[in-house]
């Protein structure tokens, strides 16, 4: 028996027309939601997966950047040698040009915290400080000719009697005494670097700078002096001064004189300048502390010299 198709029966119900209500607003917000960015799930993906994150080679710490931020390598491959090579040149070049052309300028970076772009206070200082025994055949800066200049005779008669004890002839000694003397000398040059230091913490009292800043003063003023002493020396060769204290021609010892008067001057401006830069003094302030700065430091270095040359010749005559 077959039953007649009532108009309810034709009419969609209420559950289907809400379901069918549901599945139209999933479409509409499935076509308004916005594509995903590929790299964007693949950067997710790579912080998210702890193997796909790039380490540092050294240390194993994640990197983010050029440099790896725990240990301080470089992170970039290839080509590692040319970049090392162009970036130390430049350090170099930036810290001899600022050293010789701006003084103080190295020493007010630093206490600011600007250190990358130049190397690092003592480092450069004993470098200049080898690079000018290296070149003391340019200068003729050696230990054995010092009895020659001293117009006293004290040096002559200490190396005199120093190859006597040890039964050499004079020339043979002064010439061990000359090796000697480098490595005993460079070893001395903390004795004009701390009387610096002191010497600059004495005349700032009121600037309250930590002892680091005065100790990196001290070092820039050595490495900055060691430039001016090749100076110098050269000039004095090149010019045959070298015997001006002991000779009795009196144009070669007024040249002498004067020459040496002009570098002298020379380091008076520097450390001028230098302290105006580094601690704001004043032009007078500035200038007296200067001069007694550059007085201080000639008598120290020359007294540490002559203890070094002494201390040369007094170990060689211990050793059998």
């Amino acid at each position: 028996m077959t039953h007649p198709i009532s108009d309810t029966d034709s009419e969609p119900t209420v559950a289907m027309r809400e379901a069918i209500a549901r599945a139209d607003v999933g479409d509409q917000q499935r076509e308004e939601a916005p594509a995903v960015n590929q790299p964007q799930v693949e950067a997710i993906e790579a912080v998210s997966d702890p193997a796909a994150t790039p380490r540092c080679a050294n240390c194993g710490a994640e990197l983010f950047g050029e440099w790896c931020a725990k240990c301080g390598q470089e992170s970039m491959a290839g080509r590692i040698a040319r970049r090392t090579l162009h970036r130390q040149w430049g350090r170099v070049r930036y810290s001899m040009v600022a050293l010789v052309v701006h003084p103080g300028l190295l020493t007010k970076e630093f206490r600011d915290g600007q250190r990358a772009r130049s190397i690092a206070p003592w480092r450069l200082a004993f470098n200049i400080i080898s690079i000018f025994f290296v070149l003391s055949f340019v200068t003729d800066f050696h230990a054995a000719k010092f009895p020659g200049q001293d117009s006293t005779g004290t040096l002559a008669s200490l190396i005199g009697a120093a190859a006597h004890h040890v039964k050499v002839d004079e020339a043979t000694f002064a010439e061990r005494v000359d090796r000697r003397f480098n490595a005993i000398f460079t070893a001395l040059t903390v004795i004009p670097i701390a009387v610096s230091a002191v010497l600059a913490r004495i005349t700032h009292l009121r600037r309250r700078e930590r002892w680091s800043v005065h100790f990196v003063f001290a070092l820039h003023l050595t490495a900055w002096s060691f430039i001016a002493n090749f100076v110098y020396y050269s000039a004095m060769r090149l010019l045959g001064l070298a015997s001006y204290a002991t000779t009795d021609d009196p144009y070669v010892r007024n040249a002498g004189i004067a020459l040496l008067a002009a570098i002298l001057l020379w380091q008076f401006g520097y450390v001028l300048l230098a302290f105006r830069r580094v601690y704001a003094d004043g032009w007078i302030a500035a200038g007296s502390k200067a001069a007694v700065m550059v007085a201080v430091r000639l008598l120290v270095g020359n007294g540490s010299a002559v203890l070094a040359l002494y201390l040369a010749a007094k170990t060689l005559t211990l050793v059998p």
